[in-house]
């Protein structure tokens, strides 16, 4: 006898939530626990991860990097994380990617900048659709429960979590969407790009 439409759904569901619970204890990168809707906020490392070489460290986030360092001296994975998202404003302000709001792209500038930094027209089109992308992204995300938290805490410093918000997005899209040949394909990086990978299949479940 042929199961109902619904319960064929449902059963579908839970088989796909289950296949993914499995995949993050075989990884043993992320716990049930770790899969929230902040999964990709609290994937800390991805900011200076920079596993594509479309999307690499620039000078001004070096700069920036050396700067913040010394007023956030971090020990625990909250510390770092204000650090990394000072660090992001600090360097969309020194490359004027910032909109005077805090929570708008100067898309012109980077558009600018990436027909500098890059030769392919190809590459371009990749990396500014990603930024129009994320800009999009992070405001969607200002709401969220974690980001408010995060946003509180960032105030004590004087940043917004926009910027970080928008320059994690890109170095998430850039693991996930990374031309094979333009991949680093580092013990690290490819741990990252798996647990991104769950976060991304948990939050498509979970919408």
């Amino acid at each position: 006898m042929d199961l109902p439409l619904a319960l064929r759904k449902m059963c579908s569901q839970l088989f796909a939530l289950l296949l993914l619970l499995l995949t993050a204890c075989v990884a043993g990168r992320s716990t049930p626990q770790e899969l929230d809707e902040d999964c990709e906020l609290n994937a800390v490392d991805t900011m200076h991860d920079f596993c594509c070489d479309l999307h690499d460290e620039s000078p001004q986030f070096s700069d920036c990097q050396m700067e913040w360092h010394e007023k956030i001296q971090y020990q625990t994975d909250e510390e770092e994380q204000m650090y990394m998202f000072c660090t992001a404003e600090c360097s969309f302000n020194s490359t004027d990617f910032l909109g005077k709001d805090r929570r708008s792209l100067n898309l012109n500038e980077v558009k600018e900048h990436l027909d500098s930094d890059l030769v392919s027209d190809a590459d371009i089109e990749l990396l500014y659709d990603t930024y129009v992308k994320c800009d999009k992204h992070a405001l969607s995300m200002l709401p969220h429960k974690g980001v408010k938290q995060l946003a509180r805490r960032l105030t004590r410093h004087g940043c917004h979590p926009y910027p970080g918000l928008v320059l994690e997005c890109v170095a998430n899209e850039m693991i996930l969407h990374c031309p094979t040949k333009r991949f680093r394909q580092t013990a690290q990086c490819e741990e990252t790009r798996t647990h991104l990978k769950q976060c991304m299949q948990y939050l498509k479940y979970k919408s």
